[in-house]
């Protein structure tokens, strides 16, 4: 069985998505290190001058250590309603965004406490657009105390998995020994971004996924 492992983030990347496709069992990374500044609340959407960012506000001012699923999101300003109305603004003439509005609209109607769970709304949304059928689970049911490589090592050996399909940007710090001596195959994604016709002129890669399933709707899956 090929397990693949990937922190929570909020409209993740087509990366995300190859890399599900490919596996036979799917990791949310959970209960590792909130990180700022990275992908976990935020992704980009293309604009008519480029893209932008959407970002999920979150509490983490003197919570140094806390675990991406213990984050918080912030209640002072009215996000939800900004992020959907960028979404709107700038996919109004993308060829499928009125079949998705619906969704989109009773996905940002909800009310978020933790940014997993608005994370989690999002993938479930694009993993659902992009009819991927592979199973999901959370790392925090493993109870793995490992860091780094041994613990990618560890919650695929408890999952029962002979295979770890890891992003290729990994090879700068994985360490191929610690998953020789768990008896766990490392293999690596190879993932070459391909352009599609987005909403506007030219093309922007490193979209999150929404962009793709917006433009493409069931013909997505030829670029993932």
């Amino acid at each position: 069985m090929i397990a693949a492992i990937h922190q929570l983030q909020y409209w993740p990347g087509l990366r995300f998505f190859a890399k599900m496709r490919q596996a036979d069992l799917f990791i949310y990374l959970d209960d590792v290190q909130y990180e700022k500044r990275e992908f976990q609340n935020r992704n980009r959407i293309r604009t008519p001058r480029g893209w932008q960012y959407l970002t999920a506000p979150v509490i983490s001012k003197g919570r140094f250590s806390q675990k991406i699923n213990e984050v918080e999101l912030e209640a002072t300003s009215d996000w939800a309603a900004d992020h959907l109305q960028a979404i709107k603004l700038n996919y109004a003439r993308a060829p499928f965004f009125k079949e998705h509005l619906p969704a989109l609209e009773e996905l940002y109607s909800r009310d978020y406490r933790l940014l997993s769970d608005l994370a989690m709304a999002t993938m479930d949304f694009l993993k659902d657009g992009f009819k991927i059928a592979t199973p999901v689970r959370f790392s925090s049911e493993f109870k793995v105390e490992e860091a780094s490589s041994a613990r990618l090592a560890r919650l695929c050996a408890a999952a029962g998995a002979s295979e770890y399909l890891s992003g290729a940007g990994a090879k700068a710090y994985l360490d191929p020994g610690v998953f020789s001596y768990a008896g766990i195959k490392l293999a690596w994604q190879d993932f070459k971004p391909r352009e599609y016709t987005q909403a506007f002129p030219g093309f922007e890669p490193d979209m999150s996924a929404l962009d793709l399933l917006l433009n493409c709707g069931p013909r997505s899956a030829e670029w993932i």
